[in-house]
């Protein structure tokens, strides 16, 4: 059936039968009239480019209006003649990217012989639809200074966005992923669609943006931001629309290098105050472009390439043991009051193994180590072996009692960057026009590493290499005047790898002393070791992605009276061919819990280091993967009606419908999990449990997609403007969005429960409160692999863990799943002033509903037994002893909660996506632009607020800003402030040629030399003011018992949480810890998801850049650019730590990172011809 679908998708594209998907096109509409306004039918209109000539007619209709569609944004002349009359032509006529230009016309009486010229300006209001959007004009992409280069960057500049972590700056060194985390609109972060030329760029890696074109290549483009036309489909934050440059009939073209190196540069506040010193930094960036005809007015050709090489380093702040205590000498372990910090040895816990009775009424207690140090004896081989790999020497003063952040250095990052681009253009005949462009990106960036004698990256990234390479071709055709035709299609591949100090692969861990058993770990390294307490360690990841997009779309356009009728839709085909594993070593995690006086209640007792040399760890997994192929189709089609019942009125009403897609599996090794299927394997107190895992392709679940597909979803939009006058119009309308069914990265086939085998370590089976496997032996009884389709897949994954909510781990998936999607709606009124400036106040709003919601975990405890208390963790007798054959539930006992949860037969079982959340926007958004000779001014405002219950779909880009579910059994509790509200952001954008020189307001009169001095000068810049984000609230350890949920910590009543004084005073204590207290065990926190009251520090930054140009030989510009970010170095700190903990000599309410970079000078030379 879906074949079948598919292939009358295509013909239907072929065969020109349906409508562009995503247009960057743009279009001409007006009318013809006389002096009167009567309107003038069949009236001659042509339209000629004025960069290509090339030309397209079209008579006027029966009541004057006229229509081009389909046009290449560019500059236009118009000319309309009409016998009676005086021909009329209007030059100037600039078409933007996915704009509608109106353009009416009154002609005056007289003969044709006699010629009226009008200069048209740039349009500023937009009157025929109710999209709200920005363009950034060549202009502004041209001359704005962007660190890096990062044209993505200008996305900021439209007010209803907001960036997210990793999306601003230069790209060398960040997280690839983050290119368009931008939140749009309201909706979740990363989730906007992007386009070159009409090609997508997303691929399914977390909607990722996979091509970022440089900086001289792009023309201009728009960022839509809510209420888009039935055209677009596929997202549910905004559209952002890029164009690429093309070639005309004269040759242009550009030569430049932007240099960057330390002396230049500003040191980061935390390196001055460590005395780490201003980091290394030497950055060239170099390229070119042109671009022509090969045949005047038929074909041209227009090419660029651009090379970045950067060496820097940054600042990495941590707390590393001192020397003694790596020996497991704790005896100068001390508290900021130096009193000693005891450490307690879990063997000696009274009432467990062969030990004494507590006494009655104590609670349950240690011994301490004597001397509170532990014996030689006592530590476990594997940890003396990684006790001197894992950590580098204190070198940095620090507190004499603490030792806390007591190392800082230097790490070695950036990479390479290249990127080139060819786009042909082709005018075939007045009737038909044909593209095509080929990109390829590639970028490397080098790991770093703080720690010299580390097998691991150390405060730095891991090597990671990608490539994209995208090819697409368009042909547009005019059926007939009345009838315009449009097809594309396009092809991205990006491909993407990632590993380790010591690569996936290349070590035996038999080497180290471990078991045998691991001779099965086919991605041997150095497993990665957590603390808490602060102890920066080192770990990393195995990525290898090759990922295909392919797109198929067309278009027609019908001009009927009144009405301009498209239908039409589109087909993708995404590939994806990945592999992901953190830490494929195995991953242990250290806490003070194991060493501390009483595991229930740890207090301020114990150590994650000791706890890592007695070889205990809280936490301990290691995952082993199935290598998967997989792929998806999508298919979209609509109907747009753009109706003007009169010369003021525009209405556009639109239906979309969609066909999302689901996974497919090379060789069907996927399953989801049925909670209502009765599971033959287990059963508890002679009664058959719920839950177990359907493969697809099978009798409990036809079919071999991961999930049924859905063939019901239908998107209305309505939109309408209405003009006052020429000057003023009024714009509203609405619309419901679809989120792609590739959105949720956890979904993807190879982190399914059958492909990615989670093994367990058993360290204890009391809560701690006795250790159990310890590290040398972490898995005494054997590795299991994943199962695949094999025949026992089903009894495999009893006891699994399927928790993971981000990349490398496994997780539970429901087919039966709801669609996620967004409604959108917006009000506005646009003003043109007489200087020339518009402005724009508008009203935009959304309502999420089903949104993914980065995993709901399915088998927490009902809140009814928490009542229960220490019962729940007590040991009794395991009833899936010899069925469970690995991890926790294999073990002679349990505790008794475990099998009180819904499906006691498993441990963690998370919906991967939910569909649970949903989210409410409402904002006011104020626009300013203004646009003259010499350059543009832009302002945008935007006083938002954001609630709801879920957050990003791709958490890990944020830097621990997103606050995570506590209770799973109430998701309405979890309703607050979004962690990605700002409450107010303001950004303030300008191109401005000085007047200076001749033929300037200033100096006019001046020649010769002293001219060339004067002249040419110019300043741009961008200001951005925000507010910070809410902060969300942990506490730690989690004490509540819940067998799944987390927990928040409480507030105190009437505790002022705030803490007055600027930033920088407050670094050490940015918030009052105080009002936040541990829950008593077996209880979750009151606090809320995020505080709203408690916000992390905002954005205050300046960019600025200073040009001066020369002009020689009529033909070329010599540009001199010196480009100043964060031009009066100020300091815009990170998060504070919000993790409430009862742990000794820890961080909270302490920054300890800046957020953005010191003051950054880069000089270029620029010419262009």
């Amino acid at each position: 059936m879906m074949n079948r679908i598919m292939t009358c998708c295509i013909l239907l594209l072929l065969f020109a039968s349906a409508i562009q998907a995503q247009s960057f096109h743009g279009s001409i509409v007006g009318t013809v009239a006389d002096a009167s306004g009567g309107s003038i039918s069949g009236a001659s209109v042509t339209l000629t480019s004025s960069d290509t000539n090339e030309r397209k007619a079209a008579p006027s209709g029966a009541d004057g209006t006229f229509r081009f569609v389909d046009l290449n944004p560019g500059n236009y002349r118009l000319e309309i003649e009409q016998p009676g009359f005086k021909r009329q032509t209007r030059t100037n006529v600039q078409v933007e990217v996915a704009a509608v230009v109106r353009v009416d016309v009154a002609l005056e009486v007289g003969d044709t012989t006699q010629s009226v010229v009008v200069t048209d300006s740039a349009p500023l209001i937009q009157s025929e639809n109710a999209t709200l959007s920005q363009v950034i004009d060549q202009k502004t992409v041209q001359e704005m200074p962007l660190n890096g280069r990062n044209v993505l960057n200008l996305v900021a500049l439209v007010p209803g966005v907001v960036p997210q972590g990793g999306s601003m700056g230069n790209l060398q060194g960040q997280n690839i992923f983050a290119a368009g985390n931008f939140q749009i609109g309201g909706g979740q972060a990363n989730q906007s669609a992007s386009f070159l030329d009409g090609a997508p760029l997303n691929v399914n890696y977390g909607n990722l943006t996979t091509l970022v074109p440089t900086q001289d290549a792009i023309s201009e483009f728009r960022v839509q931001v809510s209420n888009n036309t039935a055209e677009y489909g596929r997202y549910t934050g905004g559209v952002i629309n890029l164009l690429s440059k093309s070639g005309t009939n004269q040759f242009h073209g550009s030569l430049y290098e932007f240099l960057r190196n330390r002396s230049l540069n500003s040191s980061t506040f935390f390196a001055n105050a460590t005395g780490a010193g201003k980091p290394a930094y030497v950055q060239n960036q170099y390229g070119g472009t042109v671009g022509g005809p090969v045949k005047k007015d038929r074909l041209f050709i227009f090419g660029s390439y651009e090379a970045y090489r950067q060496r820097s380093s940054n600042n990495f702040i941590t707390t590393v043991p001192t020397a003694p205590m790596l020996t497991g000498d704790f005896s100068g372990y001390r508290n900021t009051a130096g009193a000693v910090i005891p450490i307690y040895d879990p063997l000696t816990t009274c009432g467990r193994l062969t030990n004494a009775a507590c006494p009655a009424g104590a609670t349950i207690t240690r011994s301490q180590f004597p001397n509170n140090t532990v014996p030689t004896s006592r530590i476990d081989p594997f940890s003396r072996q990684l006790s001197t790999k894992l950590f580098g020497a204190p070198n940095t003063a620090a507190n004499q009692f603490t030792n806390l952040l007591n190392f800082s250095a230097n790490v070695p990052s950036g990479g390479d960057n290249d990127q080139g681009n060819v786009r042909v253009d082709h005018t075939v005949s007045e009737k038909q026009r044909i593209f095509g462009r080929y990109t390829q990106w590639t970028l490397a960036n080098i790991g770093g590493n703080a720690y010299s004698n580390s097998p691991y990256y150390v405060g730095g990234s891991n090597p990671e290499n990608f490539t994209t390479y995208q090819a697409t071709i368009g042909d547009t055709y005019s059926i007939s005047p009345t009838m315009v035709a449009d097809v594309r299609a396009s092809f991205l591949r990006f491909s993407y790898d990632r590993d380790l100090k010591t690569p996936a692969g290349s070590l035996d861990l038999t080497s180290l002393g471990l078991p045998s058993y691991f001779k099965s770990v086919f991605l041997g390294t150095y497993p990665t070791m957590n603390f808490s307490g602060d102890y920066g360690a080192g770990g990393g990841q195995r990525i290898s992605s090759r990922n295909n997009s392919y797109a198929l779309s067309g278009s027609v356009s019908k001009f009927a009276g009144k009405h301009q009728l498209k239908v039409g839709g589109e087909g993708r085909r995404v590939d994806s061919n990945f592999f992901q594993i953190n830490s494929p070593g195995g991953a242990y995690t250290f806490s003070n819990v194991f060493t501390s006086r009483n595991a229930l209640s740890p207090g301020a007792s114990g150590n994650s280091l000791a706890s890592f040399l007695i070889g205990s760890p809280s936490v301990g997994t290691l995952n082993i993967p199935n290598i998967t192929a997989s792929n998806m189709y999508y298919q979209g089609y609509y109907i747009t009606d753009t109706w003007q019942p009169t010369q003021r009125l525009t209405l556009t009403l639109g239906l979309r419908y969609e066909v999302p897609g689901t996974w497919r599996e090379r060789n069907n090794n996927m399953a989801t999990f049925n909670p209502s299927a009765t599971n033959s394997l287990v059963s508890l107190n002679g009664q058959p449990l719920k839950g177990a895992f359907d493969l697809v392709d099978s009798e409990a679940q036809p079919g071999r997609g991961l999930k049924p597909e859905k063939v019901n979803l239908f998107a209305p939009r309505i939109g309408g403007a209405y003009r006052l006058n020429s000057l003023t119009v009024i714009r509203g309308g609405g619309g419901l969005f679809f989120t792609p069914a590739d959105a949720v990265f956890v979904e993807s086939p190879y982190q399914n429960a059958v492909n990615i085998a989670s093994n367990a370590m058993v360290s204890t089976v009391d809560s701690q409160q006795t250790p159990s496997a310890v590290l040398s032996n972490p898995f005494p009884n054997g590795l299991i692999l994943a199962p695949g389709r094999s025949s026992n897949y089903q009894r495999v994954l009893l006891g699994g863990n399927f928790n993971s909510t981000s990349g490398g781990g496994n997780s539970a998936i429901l087919a039966n799943s709801r669609q996620p999607y967004m409604l959108q709606w917006n009000f506005g009124i646009q003003r043109q002033l007489p200087t020339g400036m518009v402005v724009e106040v508008a009203y935009a709003g959304s309502r999420g509903v089903h949104l993914p919601n980065s995993g709901t975990q399915l088998n927490q405890l009902a809140d009814k037994y928490l009542s229960l208390g220490s019962q729940l963790v007590s040991s009794v007798a395991n009833p899936f002893l010899g069925i469970i054959t690995s991890g926790p539930l294999s073990q002679p006992t349990v505790q008794y909660g475990q099998l009180l949860r819904p499906f006691p037969q498993y441990q963690s079982v998370i919906d991967a996506g939910g569909y649970t959340g949903t989210s409410t926007y409402h904002a006011m958004t104020v626009r300013t632009e203004k646009r003259y000779s010499a350059g543009t001014i832009l302002g945008a405002y935007t006083f938002s607020k954001i609630m709801g219950n879920i957050e990003t779909s791709t958490p890990w880009l944020e830097s621990g800003q997103t606050a995570a579910f506590q209770n799973f059994n109430n998701l309405n509790l979890e309703k607050s402030i979004s962690s990605f509200d700002a409450r107010q952001r303001l950004t303030l954008s300008y191109v401005v040629g000085l007047p200076f020189g001749k033929g300037h307001r200033f100096l006019s009169g001046i020649t010769g030399l002293a001219d060339r001095v004067i002249s040419g000068w110019g300043v741009n810049g961008v200001s951005t003011f925000q507010k910070g984000f809410p902060l969300g609230f942990t506490s730690t350890p989690n004490l509540t018992n819940s067998f799944g949920g987390n927990s928040r910590p409480n507030l105190v009543a009437d505790c002022v949480r705030n803490v007055e004084g600027a930033v920088q005073s407050r670094i050490n204590k940015f918030f009052n810890t105080a009002c936040y207290t541990a829950p008593a065990a077996y209880t979750f926190g009151n606090a809320s998801r995020t505080d709203p009251g408690v916000r992390g520090p905002g954005i205050a930054n300046y960019d600025f850049s200073l040009v001066k140009k020369t002009s020689f030989r009529e033909r070329y510009n010599l540009e001199f650019r010196a480009e100043i970010f964060n031009l009066f170095n100020r300091v815009q700190f990170g998060r504070p730590n919000t993790a409430q903990t009862v742990s000794a000599n820890n961080t909270f309410g302490v920054i300890t990172t800046q957020a953005n970079g010191p003051r950054l000078i880069q000089m270029a030379m620029h010419l262009r011809f």
